[in-house]
């Protein structure tokens, strides 16, 4: 991320630092440029009001001739195009004569100047003080007699007198471009010589530059086929290398001298619409997801299409759609740029990156535009817009073959460590196989022993609803047959046994929705003193009647009401079954205790008794299924099903249930249940 700021710093800073509206400091005015030292930079621009004499080439013997009609005043620099003349708009092609007079102080005579031609097309000549000093190609009143060339002129002379003159013939019958189209630079020799060798230097590290990486990724390529990313990458890193050597006259001569005028212009403006199609075919390669195929299509068409007009057509056919290679370019980008905030929001890898470069990109294209436009002064800088670009791509294909290298070794070292691990990992699955019998075979045992259960517990049913059955069939039987008479301990017997049935069946019931977990509970917050104390009074009378004595035990603080949450009537089933399980195991002047005790965030109910005992084989059964205690004559009552029945309502209620006994001594039934709110009487909840 800090890489990404400092290239978007850099690019914005170079952006704003190489370009500004058009400049309003005019040193010529009237025609007349006048000394009065050059700025610290050594030189200046002869911007300004130059003589402009169209359609006239004059040279400074014809301006001795006193009857020369009067000059227009023009801004230099400026294409024809931007010019009015006397009858009317300035044609882009024809020819025109340029002049400016020179005013230096006295103390300059003799010391020597330089004169820095940036661009005059498409050819044109110069005389300074009357002697011819430059030409480039060939000037000339029609399109058979001008020859056209793109350099760039230093002009070293002397100055020979405080007024000197300075002559430019130009003629254009070739391009879109005409006259002095770039800044004119006057200066001290040495200082205007540096400006043209940094400016040949920059030109030349970036052109370098972007061939060098061009000619990287041919390589990449070749090594590897299958990144067709690379080949249209390297194609637009020569394209543009190209265009950028192209738009230096001084070195296009040094590099392409073979090159004639027509086939540079050619160039140079391939270079900007093939290096768009191959950067569009660059982009579907990154990201072939977030570019319609459609779109992708319609680019190699229309730029193609474009570039076969370049190549056939003469210059200034080709040089006159600028504006409209201007506008298919920013469509296209416009277009990436989108494609990029797609690949962005889809989180493809690199896409920060690389929407990060295109704008950059974008920035520097749209920079030259406004330039060869001549809405802005500055420099070309797509070249360097594309060399941010290169960078940006550069750590995204270093990231890509890093992490490529690393999963590579990592495979290495997963595959070196499972060959030699190997015995241990077929040691490991055949101990692990055998565990997995092992428990196999534990769940069997454990499946048979619950079908052994749930057999058995069938028998138990079986058994605990045959025996009643059969007692009340036999006792009807007999009262029907006459063997046995029509006496109320007989009646009442079977009234009993129905009573017993009738309970086994509800708890059958109740056992069978609590595992099934259909049973409902309807909870509230209860005060558990006043709900314990009421089932106390509920059932003291019919226990007292049995000659057990029956008594209640609070010891919670007298100062604060506990409150629990609670199904009040399957708790009071719990108490009731703890209390009759005690009358069942007691004999006359037995005692039964109801306890309610706080321990920390519980409350503990208990009933004890000094009955029986429970033994110690059967002190961990008593919650079991159809486990019965044996009364003091040894017989067994009961389901055996209450205490377990009672076992699920606590679980349920997140509470736990037990009991502690000593044979011969008496038991202790109990539960715990969370207290849901403790209210002190003096201050409110707690």
């Amino acid at each position: 991320m800090k890489r990404v700021q400092m290239l978007v710093f850099i690019t914005v800073s170079l952006f704003l630092a190489s370009c500004s509206i058009n400049e309003t400091h005019t040193p010529v005015q009237d025609g007349i440029y006048t000394y009065n030292g050059f700025p610290d930079t050594g030189f200046e621009k002869l911007n300004g009001e130059w003589e402009f004499y169209w359609k006239a080439l004059l040279d400074p013997e014809d301006f001795k001739n006193s009857h020369l009609s009067s000059p227009e005043f023009v801004k230099v620099p400026g294409t024809w195009r931007m010019y009015e003349a006397a009858g009317g708009e300035v044609s882009k092609q024809g020819y025109a004569t340029y002049r400016i007079h020179l005013s230096f102080d006295e103390q300059e005579i003799g010391t020597a100047k330089a004169l820095f031609i940036q661009g005059g097309a498409s050819s044109y000549k110069i005389w300074i003080a009357g002697k011819a000093e430059a030409e480039n190609g060939k000037v000339g009143t029609g399109k058979s007699t001008t020859e056209p060339s793109n350099s760039r002129k230093l002009i070293y002379f002397e100055v020979s007198d405080e007024k000197m003159e300075l002559v430019m013939q130009v003629a254009n019958f070739h391009q879109r471009k005409s006259g002095i189209y770039n800044p004119v630079l006057l200066g001290e020799p040495e200082a205007v010589a540096e400006y043209r060798e940094k400016n040949l230097l920059f030109r030349a590290m970036i052109v370098m530059s972007l061939l060098v990486m061009g000619l990287y990724h041919i390589i990449l390529f070749v090594l590897r086929k299958k990144e067709v990313s690379l080949i249209f990458f390297s194609m637009v890193c020569l394209l543009v290398a190209a265009r950028a050597a192209l738009l230096d006259g001084v070195l296009a001569s040094y590099l392409f001298p073979f090159l004639n005028w027509d086939w540079e212009q050619k160039l140079e403006y391939l270079g900007a619409s093939m290096g768009v199609l191959f950067f569009a075919l660059y982009t579907y390669s990154m990201f072939p997801k977030d570019m319609a195929k459609t779109a992708k299509h319609m680019i190699i068409c229309v730029m193609g299409a474009y570039s076969l007009l370049v190549i056939v057509a003469p210059p200034m056919v080709f040089t006159s759609t600028m504006r409209f290679l201007q506008v298919l370019i920013l469509l296209v980008f416009i277009y990436l740029i989108y494609v990029d905030v797609k690949a962005l929001y889809q989180k493809r890898e690199g896409s920060l990156l690389n929407i990060t470069a295109i704008l950059l990109f974008f920035m520097t294209i749209v920079n030259d535009i406004m330039l060869y436009n001549h809405w802005i002064t500055s420099i070309e800088l797509t070249s360097v817009g594309l060399t941010c670009f290169l960078f940006v791509q550069s750590i995204i294909i270093s990231r890509h073959y890093a992490s490529s290298f690393r999963h590579t070794e990592r495979l290495s070292r997963e595959l070196a460590s499972f060959n030699a691990s190997l015995e241990r990992q077929v040691r490991d699955r055949t101990m692990e196989l055998r565990q997995a019998i092992s428990d196999l075979q534990l769940a069997n045992q454990k499946l048979r022993e619950a079908h052994q259960s749930r057999s058995k517990w069938i028998r138990n049913i079986y058994h605990e609803i045959a025996a009643p059955l059969t007692t009340i069939r036999a006792y009807t039987k007999g009262i029907l047959d006459g063997v046995i008479q029509r006496d109320m301990k007989f009646i009442r017997l079977i009234h009993e046994q129905s009573l017993y049935l009738s309970r086994m069946l509800n708890d059958l019931h109740d056992m069978t929705e609590i595992e099934n977990r259909e049973i409902t509970f309807n909870r509230k917050k209860v005060n558990v003193l006043e709900y314990v104390q009421e089932l106390y009074h509920k059932h003291k009378v019919d226990i007292e009647k049995q000659g057990i004595h029956f008594c209640l035990k609070n010891s919670l603080a007298a100062d604060e009401d506990v409150f629990i949450l609670i199904d009040k009537h399957r708790i009071e089933q719990v108490m009731v079954n703890f209390l009759n399980n005690a009358q069942k195991f007691i004999g006359d002047g037995g005692m039964i205790r109801l306890d309610v005790e706080k321990e920390e965030h519980q409350v503990v109910i208990k009933v004890t008794d000094n009955g029986i005992g429970i033994s110690k084989k059967d002190i961990n059964l008593v919650f079991n299924r159809f486990f019965k205690g044996e009364t003091p004559d040894g017989t067994s009552i009961g389901s055996g099903l209450g205490l377990a029945i009672s076992k699920e309502i606590i679980d349920y209620h997140g509470g736990t249930i037990g009991t502690t006994s000593e044979e011969g001594k008496g038991s202790c039934f109990y539960f715990k249940l969370p207290i849901a709110a403790t209210v002190s009487r003096a201050r409110g909840m707690l």
